[in-house]
């Protein structure tokens, strides 16, 4: 999934780390030892369907299902218990990356972790294991897991493997915020809202994308840094965006009444609103809204797949919408970066019931398949019976036309679960090409330091049929967000009530 909104599909497994390099002869070799990659093909059980009763399971442990679920400390724990210091980071990447990784990605790895170290050795030239881990090795350890060219594969440094760990876990925030997410207009003033949290003062206060924010306790959010332009025409604008985001930031933490100043379309208002300290999950939520005739829809807003309970969600809003008998169901995957796989399964389960299902293949040929029946997603690892590992305490079921927003920030699950959705023949994508990783998924593992890894680790089936690397929407519409500041009118949306008419 993508590593700027952290909703990947993936395992945590602690691989251990210490806050002390180890003493060691600086003259020494420092090379990591040669670690075998093998990739097989599908095996066969006694039956005669493909799988094993052994292999990356093995290698994780016993209970090893994919991200949020506990796993049995294993060989692999054992390989890569180290210290904190640099030279263990090449040694734990490799121990990951050569038995796990399986996505598409042709780049020589073994090639690539000799380069890698020749390049380690130039910043650091006495022994690896003399020097810590480190900001230094953050940004050598980017370049090193970008060059196997794979977008589900990628580092996390110290910062974003807390972030991670915090969304999945559903802890605490470490400060207070108002519950949405905003980001700059390049050439214009102000911060637009491109999504809010049902729980957080913003949602309370009236705000939804769309929204501009125009000042805060008297603060004009006046534009002082032009953006960056490339020679690509890619614009950088996160300049501004941090200085505008201080003024937030600062404004969340006196945890008071902020008078903010918003604009949608040509008008505005004022918005009292007070931050709190929020869990790290973002949950759906819906409500209803209407065209511009007054014909009512059901908005479903799915901003992430990470964390359980995502699917349950799904299922009770599902049920609002049909007791409100509205004309047809909006689900908003726009900059959903995906999540559990369990969770996108059970989502999907409220549309497409006897559709819903995905099956994993690894390196060794061994496979894991998640399946919805009946409230409940099964999961069998390979030659393995199936069993319930979550439930939908009141499954819903919606049969009418539904509509599904994307953008070039719906990754992973969400590519999935727009592919699922389609099989049923009720679904309309609507928006921009997806991210570009529905084929694949992760393990999310824990490096020395306290960083971590996405390592994509198996490639996908969605409903029987492979999935896609890319979802192509059925109607392109542009996530054109000046568009949407000037006029404070979501054209994917109101594109989708009009198909949802037809």
């Amino acid at each position: 999934m993508k590593k700027s909104v952290l909703t990947i599909l993936g395992l945590s497994l602690l691989l251990g780390s210490c806050n002390q390099p180890q003493v060691v002869d600086p003259n020494a070799d420092d090379k990591t030892p040669f670690i075998p990659r093998t990739v097989s093909g599908p095996v066969t059980c006694p039956d005669g369907t493909q799988g094993s009763t052994r292999g990356v399971a093995g290698l994780l442990g016993a209970d090893q299902k994919d991200r949020g679920n506990l796993v049995t400390l294993s060989a692999l724990r054992q390989q890569t218990d180290l210290l904190g210091t640099v030279q263990d980071m090449l040694y734990a990447s490799k121990s990951i990356i050569n038995p796990l990784y399986f996505g598409y990605s042709t780049v020589d790895l073994q090639k690539l972790h000799d380069t890698t170290y020749t390049t380690f050795k130039q910043t650091y030239p006495k022994h690896l294991g003399t020097y810590y881990v480190d900001d230094t090795t953050d940004a050598l350890m980017d370049e090193y897991i970008n060059a196997i060219q794979d977008g589900h594969t990628y580092y996390m440094d110290a910062q974003i493997w807390k972030l991670s760990n915090d969304s999945s876990s559903n802890a605490p925030q470490a400060t207070p915020t108002f519950g949405l997410r905003q980001t700059t207009i390049p050439g214009q003033d102000g911060l637009l809202v491109v999504n809010v949290r049902a729980e957080g003062a913003a949602f309370a206060a009236g705000l939804r994308r769309g929204d501009v924010i125009l000042s805060v306790d008297g603060q004009a959010l006046t534009r002082t840094i032009p953006a960056q332009v490339g020679a690509d025409g890619s614009v950088n604008d996160s300049a501004q965006m941090a200085a505008f985001g201080k003024v937030i930031s600062a404004a969340a933490a006196r945890q008071a009444p902020v008078t903010f100043v918003v604009r949608r379309g040509a008008a505005q208002r004022t918005a009292t609103l007070q931050a709190s300290v929020l869990n790290g999950m973002e949950y759906p939520w819906g409500e209803i809204r209407n065209d511009t005739t007054g014909r009512s829809f059901y908005y479903l807003r799915v901003p992430t797949f990470m964390g359980q309970g995502v699917a349950a969600r799904v299922h009770e809003l599902v049920a609002e919408a049909r007791a409100q008998g509205v004309s047809g169901l909006v689900v908003d995957l726009r900059s959903n970066g995906g999540g559990l796989l369990t969770e996108f399964v059970g989502a999907v389960g409220a549309f497409v019931p006897d559709k819903a299902t995905q099956q994993v293949r690894y390196v060794d040929g061994t496979s894991t398949t998640f399946r919805y029946n009946a409230g409940k997603v099964y999961y069998n690892y390979s030659c393995s019976a199936p069993q319930a590992i979550s439930a939908v305490p009141a499954a819903s079921l919606w049969t009418g036309k539904v509509a599904v927003l994307l953008n070039g920030g719906s990754a992973s699950a969400s590519e999935m679960f727009s592919q699922n959705i389609k099989l049923g023949g009720q679904a309309t994508l609507i928006g921009e090409e997806t991210y570009g990783v529905g084929d694949t998924s992760t393990f999310h593992l824990e490096l020395p330091g306290e960083r971590g890894i996405s390592v994509t680790a198996g490639r996908v089936s969605v409903g029987g049929q492979a999935s896609t690397q890319f979802v192509t929407p059925d109607i392109a519409v542009r996530d054109d967000l000046a568009a949407l500041a000037a006029s404070g009118t979501d054209a994917a949306l109101q594109t989708a009530f009009t198909e949802l008419l037809k």
